[in-house]
Formats: structure tokens, sequence, C-alpha cells
């Protein structure tokens, strides 16, 4: 498994977005590994984007996750690659140490 980690800084007030390659045609997905922290974060959106055209067969994308932060602090955004129905054969995992203030 891949797996890798990254610090985020981000004021409360407006949302942000992380973007993840991503590969529909595959049946993988990004998924959030675990809840997040409600004190802190909220999950306001995610969407897959399509690569720019002209479009090829089994081209990848990007899965966008937007989220609103609420209040100063510190918490974890884990995200894993997985198949929804076969969620033990991930791929990869990102971990992001996110700061608040």
């Amino acid at each position: 498994m891949n797996v890798s980690t990254s610090s985020l800084r981000v004021s409360p007030g407006p949302s942000f977005s992380i973007s993840l390659e991503a590969n529909a045609s595959t049946g993988y997905q990004w998924l959030l590994s675990n809840p997040l922290d409600s004190r802190y974060l909220e999950l306001v959106s995610t969407h897959y984007e399509p690569a720019p055209p002209p479009a090829r067969i089994g081209q990848s994308g990007t899965q966008v996750f937007t989220f609103q932060p609420l209040h100063s602090g510190i918490t974890s955004i884990a995200l894993k690659y997985c198949r929804p129905w076969d969620e033990s054969d991930c791929a990869t995992l990102r971990f992001y140490a996110v700061t608040l203030a």
C-alpha cells in the first residue's frame, strides 16, 4: 500500500479543496478512511472531474473533496483509494494533518 502524509494550514471560514488523481473506469475511488471530527471540519461535497478532451478510454481524472473549516484547532483527514465493494483492497492512503488557525 502506498501511504503519504501532508500538512495543511487553513483558516476557519472559507472552504478548501483537496484534489486527487483518480480513474473511475477502474472502480477505484477516494473515500474517507475515518470520520471527520465534526467540531473542526465538515465535508461539503465530493465530485469526479474527467480529464479534459480529447477523452481516451481508461484515462484518469481528478476526484475533488471540498471541506468547510468550522473552528480553530488541529484535526486530520484520512482518505483511501479503494473499490467501495472491496475496501480490503486499498491501493493508496493519504493522511492530512490539518491546522485551523
